[in-house]
């Protein structure tokens, strides 16, 4: 399933355009929603550190792209999510939940042989790594979870690539040289040393900070899936940073998760509604 380009501003942090999605995401589609009030995304992002004009320049280019549209409510404007961002979005959102649970292990990879064009198709290779497929040889990628399999297939039909597309299981003679082949764990463990690093001990001192402090959390752990695939324990070293990274991804947002609805609730309101509570705070 293609994406929305995204990139980062020149200090590193997350771009207008990356931070939209993730607030759309996080707390419209997650809640089983596909439309807002622009107004409630200008001052999400606001919260953030986003200025209104980037905020509305992110918005007119996913609308131009397809991924929004817009319906005129008086004076105001909702946004509305097309259905293939609603499906991106929801595959985020089952990707995040596959990604605090332990990965099963029974001995068994997932194989896919990709050929011909997809082998160089840089949509698929980037939605095998999100899904913690490791590329072993030149069009060959293992996993150990399985639970992407069906997003994949689903993407290479999109593609018109599934008549280029093998998918077999096999068993290894020694796992740990397979793993070693399929991923840079040292690269991973870094990842989730800075995320820890991060977000550790992180509070939370108003409705608002939560709120900016979850979406950045949520934002940063979606931003592993591309390096970490999630192997199952026993394919791991002993003290493996990723499962304390997990612990506290879970920890945080958990504590998060009532005060930062509880801001997004009085930004997502009806604009008059919003405007009538605040005269009575």
């Amino acid at each position: 399933m293609e994406a929305p380009r995204t990139r980062r501003r020149a200090d590193g942090s997350p771009s207008a355009r990356t931070l939209l999605l993730t607030v759309l995401g996080e707390y419209v589609r997650y809640a089983g929603g596909a439309r807002v009030w622009s107004r409630a995304v200008v001052g999400a992002l606001g919260a953030c550190g986003i200025g209104e004009a980037a905020t509305r320049r992110a918005v007119s280019r996913l609308v131009q792209e397809g991924w929004l549209r817009t319906e005129p409510v008086g004076r105001r404007t909702v946004l509305v999510l097309e259905p293939r961002l609603v499906a991106l979005l929801t595959a985020w959102t089952h990707r995040l939940e596959r990604a605090v649970r332990a990965t099963p292990w029974h001995g068994e990879w997932q194989q896919l042989l990709l050929r011909g064009p997809a082998q160089g198709h840089a949509l698929v290779a980037q939605q095998l790594a999100f899904e913690g497929f490791g590329p072993l040889e030149r069009g060959v990628w293992v996993a150990a979870d399985a639970g992407g399999v069906d997003a994949l297939k689903g993407l290479l039909r999109e593609q018109g690539l599934t008549g280029h597309a093998t998918w077999l299981t096999c068993r290894a003679e020694r796992d740990a040289e397979l793993v070693a082949g399929a991923w840079d764990l040292a690269a991973v463990r870094a990842v989730h040393e800075g995320f820890s690093g991060r977000f550790g001990g992180a509070r939370a001192a108003s409705d608002e900070a939560a709120f900016v402090l979850r979406t950045r959390l949520v934002h940063a752990w979606r931003g592993t899936f591309e390096r970490d695939p999630r192997l199952p324990a026993e394919l791991l070293p002993g003290d493996w940073p990723g499962l304390d990274a997990t612990r506290l991804f879970v920890r945080t947002w958990r504590a998060l998760r009532a005060p930062a609805d509880r801001h997004w609730d009085l930004l997502s309101r009806d604009p008059q509604v919003r405007q009538q509570v605040r005269r009575q705070m």
